[in-house]
């Protein structure tokens, strides 16, 4: 019985260390490249990604915000984790109808610094590892070639370990 016990006490120890330890690198890496590495056109497309992932916005994009020669819109989404927030999405969309500016951004807490790199280079096939320089101690960053684009990484070593990849691009309509 007193080992059953002790059993049982060892297991409920190494939850709580699984759980106080999650690691959302492959979520962060996993929400990329289903919401800014097809490089969505519009931002009603990131919108409609976004939602399907469980994303939520106080100012959803309206079909009127997307008429007109040009648009000019900023997009911002969150997701949210047992009441708490655990990424988020930051998009600009500037220019011409036909291909605008496209700046996509997502970002999540947990992260591993160590982690993320790897799975960058072997889930998005990023290659050309450029690490860059920071002037904080344990903030690091990173950029790759994928495809023909550049995507940059930056993420804190010290809790709540905030992460974030980007990518710029023209968006043009299929």
């Amino acid at each position: 019985m007193i080992r059953f016990t002790i059993a049982g006490l060892a297991l409920l120890a190494l939850a709580d260390t699984t759980v106080a330890e999650e690691d959302n690198s492959a979520m962060l890496v996993d929400l990329f490249a289903k919401i800014c590495a097809p490089k969505p056109a519009r931002p009603s497309q990131i919108q409609r990604i976004a939602t399907s992932l469980g994303f939520v916005s106080d100012n959803p994009v309206k079909p009127e915000m997307e008429r007109g020669a040009n648009i000019d819109i900023v997009y911002f989404a969150r997701l949210m984790k047992n009441g708490e927030k655990v990424g988020g999405i930051s998009t600009y969309f500037t220019g011409p109808d036909d291909g605008p500016s496209v700046s996509c951004a997502v970002s999540a807490t947990g992260v591993s610094a160590d982690t993320l790199p790897g799975l960058i280079e072997t889930s998005l096939k990023a290659r050309e590892r450029a690490d860059q320089p920071t002037e904080k101690e344990h903030f690091h960053r990173a950029s790759w070639r994928v495809g023909a684009d550049t995507i940059e990484m930056s993420a804190w070593q010290t809790p709540p370990r905030r992460a974030s990849i980007s990518m710029s691009y023209v968006g043009y309509k299929r």
